[in-house]
């Protein structure tokens, strides 16, 4: 009766430095998550003449589009961790998805068109 308990489920191994796509995607990111932030305030400096109701629609969805792909950065950012360690061999289409949401959250707020 003196034998080790062994866990009855299958135990994954994710194999040596899993871990650096994803710090690399992390560091990457939370460094230029804070410029995307101030590139947003100053897209929302573009709507200044966009004061009555509904006279730029498309300008505010785009802005709108803008803030759900900065949310889905910080998201994905949190997620590629337990992805990366579980899923192997997508690392690094993992890893690459923060920083592909980042730069699709930029380009919507570059091609934003000053309000009418």
């Amino acid at each position: 009766m003196s034998e080790t308990m062994r866990p009855s489920f299958p135990t994954r191994s994710a194999g040596r430095g899993w871990w650096k796509a994803p710090l690399i995607s992390s560091l990457v990111c939370m460094a230029l998550l804070p410029l995307a932030m101030v590139l947003r305030g100053f897209a929302e400096m573009a709507t200044d003449p966009c004061n009555g109701a509904g006279s730029c629609p498309a300008t505010y969805a785009q802005l709108h589009f803008a803030d759900g792909a900065l949310l889905a950065v910080k998201v994905l950012l949190a997620l590629q961790w337990p992805a990366a360690y579980l899923l192997p061999k997508a690392r690094v289409a993992i890893s690459l998805a923060p920083a592909a949401a980042l730069v699709v959250a930029v380009f919507s707020m570059l091609t934003l068109r000053p309000g009418a």
